[in-house]
């Protein structure tokens, strides 16, 4: 009886002392701050009120930062979108997390995200992406429980393959997830799209506001926007409780530097971004801050915040001293596009940006005073040169420190590949060159109107107006014949004008400036299935499903080919692929049914 007894008030001892730590931890998660990360895509931050635009309709940004903490001059460290976000979740400069892209690499599995992070110390975690540019292939779903990137409900569009899905969708989704989660803190992240091209006035909500002014007019909508998922915090009970973040990606130049949006160069225009940081305990009120921080810092300082430590050593620096009013050291940031690199074998950019300074590497490098010059038209590199050296041994030193990762590849569809050029992207078919010899390779600077003339290139070939594309494209080659993209595009128009021996020369060589490109392979052996060369067509169309098997017409045109020379049975293998990829490509379903029973 008395064991009895015993064992009774030990379990009872046991049993208290379980609920004690339940109590403990149900408390501790309580008193956890909330975490709402809102990003920006391709938003400037001089085009919002509270960093002074006049012109600016942004009344619920400019109240998060009159009641919180603005940095004036906040850095992404690269203007792409997938790199900038994965920066922002990793605490790491593109060299250390590998992405220096979009569409073409996912983060690797090593890197701590700071979804993952928050998820093991208790937090749930949601995402809800705008747009495929952050699909969860590329690797940034670690970690959310929810990873919202099914782009069902996206906005129409005359071009199919560009659809994202707008603030107000994003915004909602968010909501009805915050208001049926249960107690435990939580990770939100929202990712809104609407300032990236193509911009719209918005005209049923604004008038004629912003006529002539469309980027305008999405920031405003996004802004719209922020105050409903703002104010329904307010309504659960969760404003005081969660510490707002609002970050851009990168911004977009709007013709400034002749770059007519983003990605090839790194001046302010596209570097500079908006951050604004919001918690009534955490975020001294109407706080500015000038000294320079970069997106690598939002990790460790929501970190931070919440009382986590990183599991590893990141190059961003904790903010939350400086949001509660404490000064803040300057440091130099990193910079870099290697999208001329990608583009067209160009020189890539790297930078370092400092309180006063902006120093760029590459081919002709440039200097420039951000305090006497902030819109960065006085290129000082020539008379400048001590401080030239002592940036560029800055540059040398911060790269020295980044321990280097290297990218898991991706394999995209082509109807993904489809979608990532519909928005300005190129999934990066890299050209044949070892390395970055900058001395050899050509400067954005020289190069950046050859760029624009390929865009209007490529809207007269979606008009079909090839006849009108051909010279334009003839006159920027013979300036740089390399130029493998403008040559494809060639080929493209030849190809469509019956020129078919023309379209094979420079498929052909555009093949040995960037011999991964599948979509070069897939129209070489096109072209030459029309020349009725239909063995070499087999051999070029091999290669695209090599790189690339997710081709539903490649995969018909080989079977095409294969039907034309005899091979009856691997055709019929080629259009049951083809099928499998589309159930709904009619050619492949009417070629298969004209083929001899089995």
């Amino acid at each position: 009886m008395k064991r009895n007894r015993f064992v009774l008030s030990v379990v009872a001892v046991i049993s208290l002392a379980v609920l004690i730590l339940v109590i403990q931890s149900v408390r501790q998660r309580a008193g956890r701050v909330n975490i709402l990360l809102i990003t920006l895509d391709t938003t400037r931050a001089d085009r919002l009120g509270c960093y002074g635009y006049r012109d600016a309709l942004t009344p619920a940004l400019d109240k998060l930062a009159a009641r919180g903490v603005l940095f004036e001059n906040a850095y992404t460290p690269i203007p792409i979108t997938l790199p900038a976000h994965t920066s922002i979740l990793t605490g790491l400069y593109p060299p250390e997390h590998g992405l220096h892209t979009n569409g073409k690499n996912s983060l690797g599995a090593g890197v701590p995200t700071l979804a993952k992070i928050l998820a093991a110390e208790g937090y749930d975690t949601a995402a809800f992406l705008a747009a495929f540019v952050l699909d969860s292939k590329f690797g940034l779903d670690r970690g959310f429980q929810i990873y919202n990137d099914d782009l069902t409900g996206a906005a129409p569009n005359p071009d199919k393959s560009h659809r994202y899905r707008p603030a107000e969708l994003m915004v909602g989704s968010a909501m009805t997830w915050l208001k049926h989660r249960d107690e435990k803190p939580f990770f939100c992240w929202v990712h809104l799209f609407d300032p990236h091209l193509p911009y719209h006035e918005h005209s049923a909500t604004f008038g004629n506001r912003f006529a002539g002014k469309p980027y305008d007019a999405e920031i405003a909508y996004v802004d719209q926007q922020i105050e409903r998922l703002v104010d329904f915090l307010e309504s659960q009970d969760l404003k005081d409780q969660t510490l707002i973040v609002v970050a851009g990606d990168h911004g977009e130049s709007l013709g400034e530097h002749d770059e007519q949006y983003h990605s090839m160069m790194v001046y302010n225009s596209t570097m500079r971004i908006p951050l604004i940081a919001n918690h009534p305990k955490l975020c001294s009120p109407n706080r500015r801050v000038s000294t320079p921080v970069s997106l690598v810092d939002i990790f460790p300082t929501i970190l931070d915040c919440v009382g986590v430590d990183s599991p590893q050593p990141v190059s961003g620096r904790s903010l939350k001293g400086s949001l509660q009013g404490q000064s803040l050291e300057p440091v130099p940031l990193y910079g870099e596009t290697e999208e001329p690199f990608f583009e067209a074998g160009w020189s890539p950019l790297q930078s370092v940006t400092t309180e006063q300074w902006k120093f760029i590497r590459t081919t002709r490098v440039e200097l420039y005073d951000l305090k006497n010059d902030p819109a960065e038209e006085h290129n000082l590199a020539t008379e400048k040169h001590d401080q030239v050296q002592e940036l560029k041994e800055t540059l040398a030193e911060m790269e020295s420190r980044m321990r280097l990762r290297t990218a898991g590849d991706v394999q995209l569809t082509a109807k993904e590949k489809r979608v990532l050029a519909s928005l300005g992207y190129t999934a990066g078919n890299s050209p044949a060159k070892a390395g970055h010899p900058q001395k050899e390779l050509r400067d954005i600077k020289d190069m950046i109107g050859h760029f624009n003339k390929l865009g209007d290139a490529k809207v007269l070939i979606a008009q079909r107006n090839y006849k009108a594309a051909v010279p334009i494209l003839e006159e920027m080659l013979k300036d740089d014949e390399d130029y493998f993209k403008a040559r494809a595009s060639l080929g493209i128009c030849y190809a469509r004008l019956g020129r078919l021996d023309e379209a094979v020369t420079n498929f052909e060589r555009t093949l040995e400036l960037a011999p991964d490109s599948d979509r070069v392979h897939a129209a070489l052996g096109a072209t030459l299935m029309m020349q009725k060369k239909f063995d070499r067509a087999i051999t070029s169309l091999s290669t695209s499903l090599k790189i690339n098997p997710n081709s539903a017409l490649v995969h018909y045109n080989m079977g095409e080919s294969l039907r034309q020379i005899g091979k009856t049975d691997e055709a019929r293998t080629q259009y049951l692929e083809s099928l499998k990829l589309n159930p709904n490509f009619a050619p492949a379903r009417k070629a298969l049914s004209s083929l001899p029973k089995q």
